[in-house]
């Protein structure tokens, strides 16, 4: 069963352009690639957040003590299928997360190929199998300080939050996994975008428009 159909459709395979947003949690990764997504007409967002494993699934499952900061954490097997798919023309349905449950949706959401499609996540490109299917990557730049202070007023107002909860969470698992596993992305982007101060994603979205019309119109 499908919940919603994302725009696209009467794209070939050499139209597709997969795009590939990352970088550390509260970095301003998931706001650009829409600000990308809404200057392109036809594109959309894949979130990979999307695919992490449900939690049905999994033995002894505690929220507490489960690391959702770690690729180990996301079904990419499944990522790397609906992307060769996207980008070999065909459409796919692609889960939904529920973070409230840490289970997936019944309901899946039905993707067609489109002439742009983003994908944004903290592990989008933390494998070879993964960064290989992409024509762009992007890493979103921020310091510690600054990714701290805006992941702790988003969970607490947000996620309901204690302060305590989320720097301990921070310290223990957030920025050692960052360290691991996101940093070392960033070495392969194409594009690096730092996001420091009072977010301007239009303006931060210019750069990446600019090298994906030079891209496309270099086919």
């Amino acid at each position: 069963m499908t919940g919603g159909d994302v725009p696209g459709g009467d794209v070939t395979d050499d139209d597709v352009t997969l795009v590939a947003i990352v970088g550390g949690s509260a970095s301003g990764k998931t706001r650009l690639a829409y600000a990308i997504a809404d200057a392109i007409p036809g594109a959309y967002v894949i979130k990979e957040d999307d695919y992490y494993l449900d939690a049905t699934l999994l033995d002894d499952f505690d929220p507490a003590t489960f690391n959702f900061d770690e690729p180990a954490s996301k079904e990419h097997d499944r990522l790397i299928a609906d992307l060769k798919s996207l980008k070999a023309g065909h459409s796919v349905d692609i889960p939904q997360y529920d973070f409230a449950t840490h289970s997936r949706h019944a309901e899946t959401l039905h993707c067609e190929p489109a002439p742009v499609i983003i994908v944004e996540g903290l592990h989008a490109v933390a494998s070879p199998e993964l960064a290989d299917l992409f024509d762009l990557i992007i890493y979103v730049s921020a310091t510690r300080p600054v990714r701290f202070e805006r992941r702790l007023k988003r969970d607490v107002a947000e996620r309901g939050r204690t302060p305590e909860s989320v720097r301990h969470q921070f310290d223990t698992i957030v920025e050692p996994m960052h360290t691991q596993h996101v940093e070392p992305q960033k070495p392969g982007a194409d594009l690096i975008i730092t996001n420091m101060g009072p977010p301007d994603f239009e303006g931060m979205a210019r750069p990446v428009l600019e090298r994906l019309r030079r891209q496309v119109s270099g086919r």
